[in-house]
């Protein structure tokens, strides 16, 4: 392997490594969902006209499936509710584990379905199945996040 490959593989290995500390932990996470909240509001806002806006869905749909794949990432063990760290993360995502990854695979099929959708450009069908997303969000909010005050 060249001085290049090499440099371009350790330059990769290191924008993928996790952060380090708790509070760096929970901000990758926080930006990471705001970013799929807008791609969320960006599908609400591509079907609220008469005609579906095809592009900006299947845009904000392929926002979603990449969220949705780096979401296991966002939740390493030590990044959830402690002294000195604001987190709308409940416990119980460390906790019950298993609960919160079905939640979240959950989630991951139904982006993946939504995107797939999306595709085809069928404003009946995009419409149709926008509920079932929203649906599949809430199961986490609902369930592994605090309420906002």
């Amino acid at each position: 392997m060249n001085r290049a490959g090499a440099a371009l593989i350790a330059l990769a290995t290191i924008a993928a490594a996790p952060p380090a500390n708790p509070a760096d932990q929970i901000t990758t996470r926080v930006a990471g969902l705001r970013e799929l909240g807008a791609a969320m509001k960006a599908v609400r806002d591509g079907i609220a006209p008469p005609e579906v806006q095809t592009i900006l869905v299947q845009q904000a749909a392929r926002q979603i499936v990449n969220a949705a794949g780096q979401m296991p990432g966002w939740f390493p063990a030590g990044s959830g509710p402690a002294p000195g760290l604001k987190t709308a993360a409940k416990a119980e995502i460390w906790a019950q584990p298993e609960k919160f990854a079905a939640a979240r695979d959950t989630f991951v099929a139904e982006a993946a379905k939504f995107q797939m959708i999306a595709k085809t450009g069928d404003a009946a069908a995009i419409r149709a199945e926008v509920p079932k997303l929203g649906a599949t969000c809430g199961g986490c909010h609902d369930t592994f996040r605090e309420k906002a005050s």
